[in-house]
């Protein structure tokens, strides 16, 4: 399993960058868990992003400035959001939050009147559900509702009338449960049983026997990574078999190294950019070939999101020309369009995320992961 060896390196690589020659940098900050229960799918986020910035600056930034990513790690607990986000507004005054990580730590931070007083937009958090706050957020990815509407339609045709929900102890555990109830009324198929996974807990031979003796046909995965993938193993050990729909917050690469290939097999994963493993997109293409260029690392879904996200706010930058205060990145985010290499993006007053692509992909018998 991937581990943070370089961490420590990378965020000293990511903080301290020299500036360019001409005209002070651009700061983006970013607080997200990189060493948490969700650090792998927070660290390739982050590479995602970093790549993109990488050959923007290498090209002369926005007007002969450098746009700066800050990166700060707060393992996944939000009173470590608010206090590292606090503590990055006031040094770096910069023109954007970004990719923020976990409903429940985005909205402390968007309660927080010392944070929300400094009108910075919030732009590409990893967040499923709409959160309501003074200043508007600007997500990419389809919500978690879309998701779920997609899973329950795919299990109804598919004639899976018995589902379970597994769900972290989290705001979208508890929306996961919520909209999967909606999605399901007036359909063929039930919700017959559900159980909650605390976020730092793999103790889930409870929650398999719990689900085991109900015998669902698919089981939904809502949690986190590590936490879901405990699951599915200690799962798969009772009922062999068992299709699981795992949502997109479920780093699929890491999943996969927890489980195996063979017991991978069994998972299928929502998707919400374009496949960086099989890139028929132009953006997905143009994605790879930068991840080859400034990172020995393998490409994942979230670090595809990360370049997309950073290539957006550079986008909604671009537009202020010199300007990047957070005013006129708001103005520039809230009338957004892109065709963004093949994917069409839109953000305006009543659509909150510029996305709305939702897919599935499956691992094959040799362990790789296709739409």
């Amino acid at each position: 399993m991937r581990t943070p060896l370089l961490l420590a390196g990378l965020i000293l690589a990511l903080t301290h960058l020299q500036p360019m020659a001409a005209g002070n940098p651009i700061h983006i900050l970013q607080v997200t868990d990189l060493s948490g229960p969700n650090g792998d799918t927070g660290r390739d986020f982050v590479t995602g992003a970093q790549v993109y910035l990488d050959q923007l600056n290498a090209k002369g930034g926005i007007a002969g400035r450098e746009v700066r990513l800050v990166v700060e790690d707060d393992k996944g607990e939000q009173a470590n959001t608010v206090a590292l986000s606090r503590k990055g507004v006031a040094q770096y005054a910069p023109a954007a939050l970004f990719g923020y990580f976990g409903a429940d730590n985005v909205k402390a931070v968007l309660a927080d009147r010392s944070i929300a007083s400094q009108g910075i937009p919030l732009v590409a958090p990893y967040v499923g559900i709409n959160l309501p706050s003074a200043n508007p957020v600007y997500y990419l990815r389809a919500s978690s509702a879309d998701e779920l509407a997609k899973i329950s339609r795919i299990a109804t045709s598919s004639g899976l009338n018995r589902i379970a929900l597994v769900t972290g102890d989290d705001a979208l555990g508890r929306a996961a449960g919520v909209e999967i109830a909606q999605q399901l009324q007036g359909s063929k198929t039930q919700l017959v049983g559900r159980v909650k996974l605390a976020s730092n807990s793999l103790e889930v031979d409870g929650a398999a026997d719990t689900l085991a003796r109900i015998n669902p046909q698919a089981i939904i995965l809502a949690a986190p990574t590590i936490a879901s993938a405990a699951f599915v193993q200690a799962y798969q050990q009772r009922r062999p078999g068992t299709a699981f729909y795992a949502l997109s917050w479920i780093n699929p690469q890491t999943l996969q190294e927890f489980l195996g290939p063979e017991a991978a097999r069994w998972v299928a994963i929502s998707a919400l950019v374009p496949s960086p493993y099989n890139p028929t997109s132009a953006v997905a293409r143009e994605f790879v070939g930068t991840l080859k260029k400034y990172r020995d690392e393998p490409p994942s879904y979230a670090s595809m999101e990360g370049y997309m996200a950073a290539r957006m706010l550079v986008d909604a930058l671009r537009k202020g020309g010199g300007d990047a205060s957070p005013s006129r990145l708001h103005q520039s985010l809230a009338s957004y369009r892109s065709d963004m290499g093949g994917v069409r993006l839109q953000l305006d007053s009543t659509r909150r995320r510029a996305m709305s692509l939702v897919d599935l992909a499956v691992f094959t018998s040799g362990g790789r992961l296709v739409n």
